[in-house]
């Protein structure tokens, strides 16, 4: 149901029925135990509607009535809390398929962790924002990337009950996705987390730190936990004794020999300011104890930072990267304000000197090695944000990013990108990691300097372990050209999405064109000039297939695409994607490597105000490197965003929900609701008393701010205050606004005059024509001074609202880049 028109209904059929003043939490009290009452119907219909389709073939899947599925309405907060519960009765560790090809809901922030002993991928923690509520995982699930379901009973039943539905260009059986196996483990267990880190030991997986982020909670972690791989049981690392990291989430971790290494990282509190982190802790597997490499104040060291890229090669940390804020230091407009920064560095730290060090003692006693910065050389990427990496030999290998910077009247601009690099740690050299063009014959190897034309080898096409050395040297030591995805083609792409009520939801693209004529054609002509088109073989090019049907909006076109190199609209109005040959943009995104097989995973990427968490995985042979394999697609298109605001930002189809039952119009009735119904029904708990509130308040929130919109609208357009010559500015005298207008108002005078005369016979004078144009200016100013300033106040309420709302997000916004 409609809550906010339920909410104003029942306001308002209260206030007649009873003129007494009563308890706000009453009230909003009332109003949930109402709208609980009214969900149920619906609640059962969406159960029963969901039972169906998943009973229901992969070719069968989709409805029929030409509507989007509504979001499932059970909360995701009560399966966790289920899944929560069964770990707690557990005594060993059970193991059990998932019933999706890969996890759902989809997450970001997690850890996907290779255990070389066994050759699978763990996977822990992680969030999931849909724009109303911050989910936090502490799911632990186990992925092999390579076993085939080819003649295998018990994959074949296992298949039988995945409820992933098939689109167009996507068969779920075209993809080799492995198998997901679940691990419900005995206490004690980690709580929920984001954003932590975890390395691989003996057997072991090391989870450290992290965040708890929730509407509810928000909570920084510093312990550390220990998953046996081969008895799935966890054991929190108690510590005997050194100096503990403080709690942090977004720092980063290797293992070396048989120590954990963390740097960096951050830690935000509600009555403090944000503290960013830039030292060293090392962790001893042995003995459990940790130590800090603390430098002298002289020392050079890297700038504090969350979010960088971390490895270990031939005994040196190295780090690039990372982001932090500084706070403006001026005494002007903006002090105090926290700036953004974003981190293109890259430092290296000698580890020898430890090893030496613990033969004679503990590593607190030692002297600490100076960071040393290394210069960016070769075809080094651009400034970036919230890249992944991962270490293949010798090379720190480093996927996406975003760049971000504040454009017009403060507004965040940001551009993400799809590219991988490689910086080679012995040569300290950046290269771009480009697809290889696909040729007929075999490759050849580079020239050595000491050979002559005739002496260089044609390998006939084979895969040595040292293909990827034949990557041409950059001549100048320049920034690799990306191109990122800013944006507007964000919002071309991905221009659709199911909102929280199930209706369809289209990016409004504003055409500017002051003909007003249609520019699908110069749209059209854009297109072509992009990349290769990952539509499928018998699809039409991307350039043909996006088509603009102009629908009105207040007084501006605008534009709803239906096709684009990401996703599509079905003949049945639903949202599907199409076959890509390239990972999209993303941040923060999974990178793992098993043998010469690079996989990506997941990720996150904005359009606007709207947060796209992605699931779909890919892979590339790093050997061949001639193209990216689709793992899993993903559903991002069956992906469910209730932040969408009320600022005509989008366009709704209204196609979720049954009209005849869902649906709340003006003239829908209630029973009326009686304060002493609270007694009857069954009290509510504290939860659901802070979610009625909650909902009550921005309920009245928006309503304020529509009647707001109403009276100026209503004003302007009565009074035609919008005409500059009949209507005065604000902080004009009299005098002042017949100045600025004297001409018009002579004319009027004159016509006026005109018609006296017709009837008198009498003619003015040019002096009487001013008088008179006078007297009539002078009598519009005092007809619309009290407008104009009922005016001005509305546009400052509206104006404050605006920014209050932006500084919600802003703040919301701000506490996920600090992650990046």
């Amino acid at each position: 149901p409609n809550i906010i028109k339920y909410l104003i209904n029942t306001t308002a059929r209260m206030g007649k029925k009873d003129k007494k003043k009563k308890d706000p939490e009453k009230k909003a009290a009332l109003a949930a135990k109402k709208e609980a009452k009214a969900d149920k119907a619906a609640v059962k219909r969406l159960q029963k509607e969901q039972d169906r389709l998943n009973s229901l073939s992969i070719q069968d899947s989709d409805r029929d009535d030409g509507k989007p599925q509504k979001p499932q309405e059970e909360s995701l907060d009560s399966i966790l809390a289920s899944f929560r519960q069964r770990t707690k009765e557990l005594e060993t560790a059970v193991q059990e398929p998932i019933d999706t090809s890969f996890p759902c809901p989809p997450r970001g922030n997690f850890t996907l962790t290779l255990c070389p002993t066994n050759g699978l991928f763990y996977m822990f923690g992680g969030e999931y924002y849909d724009g109303s509520e911050n989910l936090v995982f502490d799911e632990l699930l186990r992925w092999n990337p390579d076993f085939k379901a080819d003649n295998n009973d018990e994959q074949e039943g296992a298949n039988e009950n995945k409820s992933d539905s098939t689109d167009n260009n996507n068969n779920i059986d075209s993809y080799d996705t492995g198998k997901w196996t679940r691990i419900l483990t005995p206490s004690p267990t980690p709580p929920p987390r984001c954003a932590h880190s975890a390395v691989f030991h003996n057997d072991g997986i090391y989870i450290f730190g992290g965040e708890m982020a929730t509407a509810e909670k928000y909570h920084h972690y510093k312990d550390l936990w220990r998953l046996d791989v081969k008895k799935n049981t966890w054991e929190e690392c108690k510590s005997r004794g050194g100096s503990l990291p403080a709690a942090r989430s977004g720092h980063r971790a290797v293992a070396w020999r048989h120590y954990m290494i963390i740097f960096g990282g951050f830690q935000e509190e509600l009555r403090a300011d944000t503290r960013w982190f830039n030292d060293v802790h090392i962790f001893d597997f042995q003995t459990n104890i940790w130590c800090e490499l603390k430098h002298n104040k002289l020392a050079r060291l890297p700038p504090a930072r969350s979010a960088c890229n971390m490895t270990v090669c031939a005994d040196a940390l190295f780090i690039y990267g990372g982001y932090s804020k500084l706070k403006n230091a001026n005494t002007g407009a903006g002090a105090n304000k926290s700036e953004g920064i974003t981190h293109i560095d890259c430092w290296m730290l000698p580890l020898k000197p430890l090893i030496n060090a613990s033969k004679s003692g503990p590593l607190s006693g030692a002297s600490p090695p100076s960071w040393e910065r290394i210069s960016r050389k070769g075809e080094y990427p651009s400034q970036r944000a919230g890249t992944s990496a991962v270490l293949h030999k010798n090379k720190l290998l480093v996927f996406g990013g975003v760049l971000d910077s504040e454009g017009d009247q403060h507004k965040m601009e940001s551009v993400f990108y799809d590219d991988l690099f490689a910086l080679d740690m012995e040569r300290r050299r950046w290269f771009a990691m480009r697809l290889k063009k696909a040729s007929g014959g075999g490759r050849r190897r580079k020239k050595k300097d000491n050979q002559d034309d005739s002496k260089v080898e044609n390998d006939g096409g084979n895969d040595s372990d040292n293909s990827e050395e034949e990557d041409e040297v950059p001549q100048n030591d320049a920034e690799a050209i990306s191109s990122g995805w800013d944006f507007d083609k964000l919002r071309n792409d991905m221009f659709a999405f199911i909102d929280g009520n199930g209706n369809i939801v289209y990016e409004k693209i504003e055409d500017e064109d002051e003909d007003g004529e249609d520019d699908s054609n110069k749209i059209g002509e854009e297109e072509k000039t992009k990349e290769a088109p990952d539509l499928p073989t018998d699809a039409t090019p991307v350039g043909k297939t996006v088509t603009r049907e102009k629908k009105q909006v207040g007084v501006k076109n605008v534009d709803k695409i239906d096709a684009s190199a990401v996703m599509q609209v079905d003949s049945k109005g639903l949202p599907s994607t199409v076959t890509r040959q390239t990972p999209l943009p993303r941040i923060n995104c999974a990178v793992a490597i098993k043998g010469n097989t690079l996989y990506i995973y997941g990720g996150v990427v904005e359009v606007g105000d709207r947060e796209v968490t992605l699931d779909d995985c890919w892979s590339i042979d790093l050997n061949k490197r001639d193209k990216w394999t689709c793992i899993w697609p993903g559903q991002m298109h069956k992906q469910v965003w209730k932040g969408v605001d009320d600022d005509d930002s989008y366009i709704s189809s209204d196609q979720g929900g049954d009209d005849d039952e869902d649906s709340l119009d003006e003239d829908f009735e209630l029973d009326p609701i009686h304060e002493d119904d609270v007694n009857n029904d069954e009290k509510m708990t504290e939860e659901e008393r802070k979610k009625a509130k909650k909902a009550a308040k921005k309920a009245k929130e928006k309503e304020k701010r529509r009647g707001v919109r109403h009276e100026i609208t209503e004003l302007k357009d009565k009074l035609g205050v919008d005409n500059a010559q009949r209507t005065p500015q604000m902080g004009e005298s009299v005098a002042e606004f017949y100045a600025r207008t004297t001409e018009y108002w002579s004319v009027e005078a004159a016509k006026s005059a005109g018609v006296a005369a017709a009837d008198n016979g009498e003619r003015l004078s040019t002096k009487e024509l001013a008088r008179e144009g006078f007297l009539q200016a002078k009598k519009r100013y005092e007809e619309l001074k009290p407008v104009l300033e009922r005016l001005d106040e509305l546009e400052a309420m509206q104006q404050e609202g605006a920014e209050e709302k932006h500084k919600k997000k802003d703040k919301k916004k701000s506490s996920k880049k600090d992650r990046r």
